[in-house]
């Protein structure tokens, strides 16, 4: 197995203020090759400002460290059926599937969004539908690191969903789940489990079942984590960095996902992932 490389997009990004026309249809080639499309916010400043395009690429090269797995562009496909942004959610399904992803890697990706998209998201990812019935998964390829896999039992709490009540029972095993696995309990839950238990186990239910395809059980915490650090949540950044801990993902990795969410947030987000999650980060191997 070896990880898909693509072809390099021909542009000279440390040249900003000179775009050549062999740099334009090098780049264009590169989204032809791998999303099957061209990038209409790459188009606008090919014509108006080459160097805004440069500079913000040059941003894009520096976020992520490590082999080109489709990490990014699942990440990027999750905060896009969030956010109900159509043309995202095909480019990245395209460009992940470019990159190796399976089938079963975009379903999974699209049933962990649904649990924050509600049907705004999925109405949008719905038209997309074809592009997954007649989805050609790249043969062989290396799609994620090595150390992560597949385990649709990773998250189970041992909830007893054969009923709807939470019983006491049911919240002392979820109870033990969190301060086992992140050493804490989220507000979220412990709030709930007072208020609304039922709503708790209900929530956990999906949560506990949303990968079952393929996707690795690391890649929940990554793409919740890049989602937290997006909206700005500090809670969830942490719990999800704590679970990122709990699965055996390096620094490089965590930060891969939390420096994806500068595209959206701004550099401003990293206040928040320093004073939510910055004693986490320091405990993590490289």
């Amino acid at each position: 197995m070896s990880t898909v490389e693509l072809p390099p997009d021909g542009m000279n990004l440390l040249q900003p203020d000179v775009t050549t026309d062999e740099e334009i249809a090098q780049f264009r080639k590169f989204y032809a090759f791998a999303k099957k499309e061209q990038n209409k916010s790459y188009e606008f400043w090919l014509e108006f400002g080459p160097d805004v395009l440069k500079r913000h690429k040059l941003r894009t090269a520096t976020r992520t460290a490590g082999p080109g797995y489709p990490l990014p562009a699942l990440a990027a496909l999750h905060q896009y059926v969030i956010s109900g942004f159509y043309d995202g959610i095909g480019y990245e399904i395209e460009l992940a599937r470019t990159m190796g992803a399976r089938r079963g890697d975009i379903l999974d990706t699209i049933s962990v969004a649904f649990i924050h998209s509600g049907h705004p998201g999925m109405y949008q990812a719905t038209r997309h539908a074809d592009a997954l019935r007649n989805y050609t998964e790249v043969p062989d390829a290396e799609r994620f690191p090595p150390n992560w896999s597949f385990d649709p039992g990773a998250f189970d709490s041992g909830m007893d969903y054969s009923i709807r009540e939470a019983t006491p029972e049911d919240l002392r095993r979820l109870t033990d789940w969190y301060e086992r696995v992140l050493g804490e309990v989220p507000k979220n839950a412990r709030f709930l489990a007072e208020h609304r238990p039922d709503l708790l186990k209900a929530y956990r239910n999906r949560y506990e079942h949303a990968i079952r395809e393929s996707l690795p059980a690391q890649m929940l915490p990554f793409l919740m984590l890049h989602y937290n650090v997006v909206r700005g949540f500090k809670d969830g950044i942490r719990e999800n960095a704590l679970l990122a801990k709990a699965l055996g993902l390096t620094r490089q990795q965590v930060l891969n996902a939390i420096c994806l969410a500068e595209l959206h947030g701004g550099a401003e987000v990293f206040d928040l992932v320093a004073e939510a999650a910055g004693d986490v980060l320091a405990q993590l191997p490289d």
